[in-house]
């Protein structure tokens, strides 16, 4: 079986073993082994294959949290597919060639807009399960810093999937260690700015129901600088990392 029903009370939660074995196989501090997993895809593709079998009498009883849990941990392992089928990376002809490194998931053709998974009977892109599902279905904030295309410039990948009942936590977690990221954000003392990923740019509009970017960050930046931001403190954005999440095997 793809999967086993688990239930706590009347609920249901989707059992994601298979993608639970890709990522303690091929994922280390949020870089993947693109190149061993490609040779070794089995449990890639049985947990792609498994999110197939979800039926929408049980996707119904799942919780909100669980529901969060599932897209995420889909759009992470759809993201995954995509580079492991294409892998290695390669530029292609036209402008994204000359804009995004030569290993970057860009260089895939309509790479957020190709239907690589299937669930509840639709086939989805990635832009489908980001932009129709979880931000206009939930509206949670937080997905922000789990969901992962495949580049540097996104979250750390964890290293374990996404569950109902621990949701809350993790995404705690992916926020903190997102802002901890110098990569990703700093302050300026001297000059009262902050530096942060575009991300918070391009998605500002879902943090307002959290009081706006500056009200959300201070909740997850260490004590002593979040008591520096104010609404005087500046905003300059970060250039984001568009080459690949991968880790090189180890000879």
């Amino acid at each position: 079986m793809p999967f086993e029903n688990a239930w706590a009370g009347e609920r249901f939660a989707f059992d994601h073993l298979s993608y639970a074995k890709v990522l303690r196989g091929y994922a280390v501090n949020g870089r993947v082994e693109y190149s061993k997993l490609k040779q070794e895809r089995q449990d890639l593709d049985e947990y792609v294959k498994s999110l197939e079998s979800l039926s929408k009498e049980n996707y119904k009883e799942m919780s909100r949290d669980e529901k969060i849990a599932f897209w995420i941990n889909a759009y992470n392992a759809d993201a995954i597919k995509l580079v492991t089928d294409h892998y290695p990376l390669q530029k292609r002809f036209g402008w994204k060639a000359l804009a995004y490194p030569e290993n970057s998931i860009q260089q895939i053709p309509d790479v957020w807009d190709r239907k690589a998974i299937k669930v509840l009977g639709r086939e989805l892109s990635l832009n489908e399960i980001e932009h129709e599902i979880l931000r206009k279905e939930f509206r949670e904030p937080r997905i922000h810093f789990a969901l992962v295309c495949a580049s540097v410039g996104c979250p750390v990948l964890r290293e374990e999937p996404y569950r109902g009942e621990k949701l809350d936590t993790q995404l705690d977690e992916q926020a903190r260690t997102f802002l901890l990221d110098p990569r990703k954000a700093r302050y300026e003392d001297a000059s009262d700015t902050l530096y942060l990923s575009p991300i918070f740019k391009w998605f500002r509009k879902d943090f307002e129901k959290s009081g706006g970017v500056l009200s959300f960050v201070k909740r997850y930046l260490p004590g002593e600088i979040a008591k520096k931001i104010s609404e005087d403190t500046k905003i300059e954005w970060l250039d984001y990392g568009w080459s690949l999440n991968e880790r090189k095997g180890v000879t």
